[in-house]
């Protein structure tokens, strides 16, 4: 029964609402905080797009360089290249061999093409190692003037401090302007200086990553290596004669990266900017990028045409809203569908969600309801299936009359005694046990020596029916006869083997009866024959066949609904298998839980 809503509770009430309240939000948002937002907004704009191309333009450049230190590290640190440098006469074989190996290394290297001269010299100068694309158009490096590399060098190691002039290029040569990393080679157990390493790179590896950057035409790319400062203009360096003047930190929050500064200075022709500088990772090397007045005023007007155009949208927004908002019955009638979805494909549980204080609401506590009275019947309907079952069970034992042939039994047995019929005695005591077991209740779970017990007086009963011509061996583990096994499971097995394996082959046969621990929770008991066997065809219709039935004292205890009871009652991974081979045997395996049953 739905319950009549008020208007306010109703979705027209709310729609209107929201859009009023919205509309008056969002004007007097616009209004107050659009002017304050604007010029911070363009200039952060601009320096975070600054910041993020010299951050790209930044990590192809550390990559090559870390790729070329790299290389001038391993030159100093190779142990072919140390026993050459430190054996004071190495022979030809020992130079080719570590030549070799130093080209190898410079072949391998991601950065080779930036590489103009990569030198190793040994302390004296007398021995040299050259690789490298400038050693094919400049003046070559010997021993005679190989001490140009040293000029101004004082023996420590230096990378990427300053653009040099390639001392062996010709004047005007595309390859004069270099950098250069210096480290000397060190004795391993010494440590004294016993060579040194040379690597000259181009200035292309700078200036090729910035080939694709786009820089504004009153802005400038800086370079500042160590304590040189580079303008970059068509790929040309530019040192600066003196740096910009005026090094104030503006606000960090500007940036992306606590890495970037921001600093205002005042450039080198007297006008004031912002500098965005951005370190290469591990180098001395930082590029700067000089914001664009023209780019920051443009982006001021491109946003405050844009607050415009809010705000004038704003008078027509008020109408359009209240169509918008109005899809919002489309929230709700989706959830509803999703969750009648998640109901047909078996979901039943209550979703609160869907339970609105509105009209949808009133549906979805409908259908909540109608999903958990469904869950409850379905519940029902399982307790009665297996309600079902142990009737069944309960109806199977009491086919027959236990107690009242218990005692006619009883009676022929002592009938069978005086007249000194022993066989007939034996035969009547065995069926009086076997129906005394079945009068013992309901009770499906018993100890293995239990139905081994029944087992045996129904063996015995057939023992006499063939004249003693078939035997049963058991084989059984002393400490599983306690263990769990559901009542009559082994006699249709039992009864299996002499009707359909031992009797079609002449009624004379064996039987063996195994319990083992199969691992540490799973116990396997096995009837096996000696009769005619089975094929895999055989087996697969004994598990098929859903009219299986037997005609012996038990009836509908078959095999398939062995396998059947065992699963119901301790789970999917245990029941009953069939092996066999035809003419040869045929195996029935029983899977049991490893658990004690207490009779």
């Amino acid at each position: 029964m739905f319950v009549k809503q008020n208007f306010f509770h109703t979705l027209k009430a709310h729609i209107m609402t929201i859009t009023v309240s919205f509309t008056l939000i969002l004007t007097v948002l616009t209004a107050s905080v659009s002017f304050s937002l604007s010029q911070s907004y363009a200039r952060r704009n601009l320096v975070q797009s600054t910041e993020f191309n010299l951050q790209l333009v930044s990590g192809v450049i550390a990559q090559d360089l870390s790729s070329l230190d790299t290389l001038a590290k391993w030159c100093g640190n190779n142990s072919q290249i140390l026993s050459y440098l430190s054996c004071p006469n190495p022979s030809p074989r020992e130079t080719l061999s570590a030549y070799k190996r130093f080209n190898e290394e410079y072949q391998n290297n991601r950065a080779r093409v930036y590489i103009q001269r990569l030198i190793v010299t040994d302390a004296t100068h007398s021995r040299i190692f050259q690789v490298g694309s400038a050693t094919s158009i400049s003046n070559p490096v010997t021993v005679y003037n190989i001490d140009r590399l040293f000029q101004n060098r004082k023996g420590s190691a230096a990378a990427w401090e300053s653009i040099e002039r390639d001392p062996y290029g010709p004047k005007g040569s595309a390859y004069s302007g270099v950098i250069t990393v210096f480290r000397p080679v060190l004795h391993p157990t010494t440590r004294k200086a016993i060579g040194y390493v040379y690597l000259a790179a181009s200035t292309e590896l700078i200036t090729d990553p910035l080939s694709g950057y786009h820089a504004a035409e009153d802005s400038n790319l800086f370079a500042a290596l160590g304590n040189h400062l580079y303008k970059i203009n068509g790929g040309i360096f530019t040192e600066m004669q003196k740096p910009c003047s005026g090094n104030t930190a503006l606000e960090s929050a500007m940036t992306l990266d606590a890495k970037t500064q921001v600093r205002s200075v005042a450039l080198q022709d007297g006008m004031a900017g912002t500098v965005v500088s951005y370190p290469v990772q591990n180098t001395g090397i930082s590029l700067m990028n000089s914001l664009s007045e023209q780019e920051l005023s443009r982006q001021k007007m491109v946003f405050l045409r844009v607050v415009l155009l809010i705000c004038v949208s704003l008078l027509l927004l008020g109408l359009v809203l209240t169509v918008l908002l109005s899809r919002l019955i489309n929230t709700p009638v989706a959830k509803i569908r999703r969750r009648l979805d998640r109901i047909a494909k078996g979901d039943f549980s209550a979703d609160p969600e869907i339970e609105w204080n509105n009209e949808f609401g009133d549906v979805g506590r409908g259908i909540n309801r109608l999903s958990l009275n469904v869950a409850g019947l379905m519940n029902r309907r399982i307790e009665d299936e297996k309600k079902k079952k142990d009737l069944e069970y309960q109806m199977l034992q009491s086919q027959i009359n236990p107690h009242f042939l218990y005692n006619t039994l009883d009676s022929i047995k002592w009938m069978a005694t005086i007249q000194n019929a022993s066989g007939i005695a034996e035969m009547t005591t065995a069926l009086a046990r076997l129906l005394k077991s079945v009068a013992k209740g309901t009770r499906k779970v018993i100890p293995l020596r239990e139905e081994i017990s029944l087992l045996d007086n129904y063996f015995l009963i057939q023992q006499y029916r063939y004249g003693g011509a078939i035997t049963l061996k058991k084989d059984l583990d002393e400490n599983l006869l306690d263990n769990v096994i559901l009542r009559f499971t082994l006699q249709p097995l039992l009864e299996n083997a002499i009707f359909h394996g031992i009797e079609p082959k002449g009624g004379a046969g064996n039987i063996r009866v195994a319990a083992r621990l199969q691992d540490e929770k799973t116990v396997e008991v096995s009837v096996e024959d000696d009769g005619v066997g089975m094929d895999e065809t055989a087996i697969r219709k004994i598990f098929a066949d859903e009219n299986e039935n037997t005609s012996g004292l038990f009836r509908q205890i078959g095999i398939r609904n062995v396998h059947r009871r065992i699963q119901y009652e301790f789970g999917e991974q245990y029941g009953l298998t069939i092996t066999g081979k035809p003419g040869v045997f045929t195996r029935a395996s029983v899977l049991l839980p490893r658990r004690s049953c207490i009779s």
